[in-house]
C-alpha cells in the first residue's frame, strides 16, 4: 500500500507553522526606554545649571575677597610719610608736613581726591618753608566721621561732606591737633578753593593769603542755563557711584589689571609710588564713598558758601590770588569750559574784585601736576612778600629761638 501524500494545502500550512514569527517590540518596553533617556537628559541639565550657578557664585564672591586681601597687604606697603591726627570725636585725619619756616602753606586737594595730587608741589615748597597737605574725611588715609555725634555737635560742626564740616575738620587738624605755626597760606584747587575761601572767611586772623587754583565757584550751576548742574547730576555722580560699586565688588581691581581704567592723575611724569597709591585708592570702597558724598552734597556746600559771605565780610588782611588756565579741562566740550570760565570771572569781578589773577597759558585744571612749576612760582612770591613785610617780626622770633 503506497504511502499517502499530503495535499498542497496541508504542506502550505505546515510550512507556515515552521516559520519563526517576527519580534514585535512591545509598546510598554519602548515607553520605558524613552523615560530613562529623558531622565538622563534632565539630570545633565540640572548638573549644568548647578555648575553655572557655582561659576556665578565664584565670580561674585572671589573678586571682593581678593580685593580685600590685596588692600590689607597694600596698606602696609604703600604708607606715606605723615601721621594720623585725632581731631576729636574719635576721628583721625592724615596730615603730611615737611620743611621749616613761616608762613605755613596748607594744600587743599580737588573734589574727591587725596593729598597725592600735590606730589610735585609739596617737596618744592618744603625747600623754602613749612608746607602741609592732608586728606579730607574719608579720602585717602583719613577716617570717615563716626555716626555717634550728638545733635549739638552736628550743628556746631556742620553736615558731613559739606564745606562747613571740611573747614571745621581742617581747623581742628592744623591748630588743636598738630599746632602748625601761623599764619597760613591756603592753596586750594577746585573744591579746595572753596575750603580756602570759607576758612579765611571764618578764621581770617590765622590766614595771610589764599591761592585759588582753577577754583570751583558757587554760581557754577547757574551759568549757561545750568549745563554744569545737568552734567553733575546725570554723569558725575552716577560715575562716582559706579566707581564705588566697582571698588566694593572688586571689579575695579580687575579693570585696572586689564588696563580698562585710567588713573585720576594723568601727567607726563608720575612717581611709581604715587601710581601704586592711586590704584590702591581706586580699589578702596571707603575712599570712593567719600568721593561720592563730596559730589552729592555740593549744592549744600554752595548754599553754605553764599550764606557765610552774607553774614560776614571777607577779612581785609587776607590777599586773594586766582590761578587759572585757558580752560578747566581740555577733554570737555567748549561750552562746559566756557561756563566754568564765566563762574571764575564772577568770582573775580563780584566776590573778590581786588584779587590778583594769574593765567597759565597752555594749561587746564590739572596744572598742579602737569605744570607745577608755574603754580610753585606764584606761591613762592607770596612767601617772599610776606617775609619782606615781616622782617622785624622774624628777627625777633629768631632771637627768642636762639636764647631758648
Amino acid at each position: 500500500m503506497a504511502p499517502s501524500q499530503s495535499s498542497p494545502s496541508a504542506r502550505k500550512r505546515k510550512g507556515k507553522s515552521d516559520e519563526r514569527p517576527p519580534k514585535i517590540t512591545k509598546p510598554k518596553s519602548s515607553k520605558t526606554k524613552v523615560t530613562e533617556s529623558d531622565s538622563s537628559q534632565d539630570g545633565g541639565c540640572m548638573k549644568q545649571c548647578l555648575m553655572y550657578l557655582l561659576y556665578g557664585f565664584c565670580l561674585l564672591l572671589v573678586p571682593p575677597i581678593l580685593n580685600h586681601a590685596a588692600l590689607n597687604k597694600e596698606e602696609s606697603v604703600l604708607k606715606e610719610d605723615g601721621l594720623p591726627y585725632d581731631i576729636g570725636w574719635n576721628q583721625k585725619l592724615f596730615l603730611k608736613c615737611a620743611g621749616e619756616g613761616s608762613p605755613t602753606v596748607i594744600l587743599e586737594a580737588p573734589i574727591g581726591q587725596s593729598s597725592e595730587v600735590w606730589f610735585a608741589i609739596q617737596p618744592a615748597l618744603a625747600e623754602v618753608t613749612r608746607v602741609c597737605s592732608y586728606d579730607r574725611a574719608g579720602l585717602g588715609l583719613s577716617e570717615r566721621p563716626h555716626k555717634n555725634l550728638t545733635e549739638e555737635d552736628r550743628k556746631r560742626r556742620g553736615p558731613e561732606s559739606t564745606i562747613e564740616r571740611m573747614v571745621s575738620d581742617l581747623h581742628y587738624l592744623i591748630t588743636s591737633s598738630s599746632d602748625q605755626p601761623k599764619p597760613f597760606i591756603l592753596v586750594g584747587a577746585e573744591l579746595g578753593a572753596l575750603v580756602a575761601r570759607f576758612y579765611a572767611q571764618i578764621y581770617g586772623n590765622e590766614v595771610s593769603n589764599i591761592v585759588l587754583v582753577d577754583p570751583l565757584v558757587e554760581v557754577l550751576f547757574e551759568e549757561d542755563n545750568g549745563i554744569w548742574s545737568e552734567l553733575w547730576s546725570n554723569h558725575l555722580i552716577p560715575s562716582k557711584i559706579a566707581m564705588q560699586l566697582g571698588a566694593a565688588t572688586g571689579l575695579t581691581r580687575l579693570a585696572l589689571i586689564l588696563r580698562l581704567l585710567d588713573l585720576p592723575i594723568k601727567a607726563h611724569y608720575v612717581p611709581e609710588e604715587v601710581v601704586l597709591r592711586q590704584k590702591h585708592l581706586m580699589c578702596r570702597p571707603a575712599h570712593q564713598s567719600a568721593a561720592v558724598d563730596e559730589h552729592y552734597f555740593i549744592n549744600e556746600t554752595f548754599a553754605q558758601m553764599r550764606t557765610v559771605y552774607k553774614v560776614k565780610p571777607f577779612p581785609s588782611n587776607v590777599s586773594v590770588t586766582v590761578v587759572s588756565g585757558n580752560y578747566h579741562d581740555d577733554e570737555l566740550p567748549s561750552v562746559l569750559n566756557e561756563a566754568w570760565e564765566s563762574s571764575v570771572e564772577f568770582l573775580l569781578s563780584s566776590v573778590h574784585p581786588g584779587a590778583k589773577h594769574v593765567r597759565i597759558n597752555g594749561s587746564d585744571g590739572h596744572m598742579i601736576y602737569r605744570k607745577p612749576k608755574e603754580v610753585i612760582d606764584v606761591i613762592k612770591k607770596l612767601i617772599k612778600k610776606w617775609r619782606d613785610n615781616n622782617k622785624d617780626k622774624l628777627k625777633e622770633e629768631k632771637l627768642q629761638s636762639d636764647d631758648g
